[in-house]
């Protein structure tokens, strides 16, 4: 039964895409942006569902998350695609249930969620980009090992 649910999500996201594509191009024009990478989720906990993409230049990673639709201007991080392979870079959702304080100690604006999403850049060499909402700050911010 979660099968064809699954399938509908699926379709439902690649629709989206260029819409996500052609928005990305218009607000940072100039990247080589990846359909295949649009994400779905709540990045904020506002309890919306906010769209972040991926694209690539020869000399940046760059993430662009729609919090307001595709017609608002986006959040925008950038990454060097010297410290990362622009080649091999993926962008994933990955949990906030999680608490942070003993492994990697104080995450200005983190709060631990179970509805809500953060952003994993990855490009299996280097250690991830681990992106998640600052509420503090009111913008996205990320830790590394």
């Amino acid at each position: 039964m979660g099968t064809p649910l699954l399938a509908v999500a699926l379709m439902l996201n690649a629709a989206q895409a260029p819409s996500i594509v052609e928005a990305a191009a218009t607000f940072v024009p100039g990247v080589s942006w990846r359909p295949e990478s649009v994400l779905t989720a709540d990045f904020t906990c506002r309890g919306r569902k906010e769209q972040a993409i991926l694209g690539v230049t020869a000399r940046e990673i760059v993430i662009v998350v729609f919090l307001n639709g595709s017609a608002d201007k986006p959040e925008v991080l950038r990454y060097s695609a010297e410290a990362r392979d622009p080649n091999e870079v993926k962008l994933t959702i990955e949990s906030l249930d999680f608490d942070p304080a003993g492994d990697l100690g104080d995450l200005p604006g983190f709060r631990r969620s179970r509805t809500c999403k953060g952003l994993n850049l990855s490009d299996g060499k280097v250690d991830s980009a681990h992106i998640y909402w600052n509420h503090d700050a009111q913008h996205f911010d990320d830790w590394s090992l």
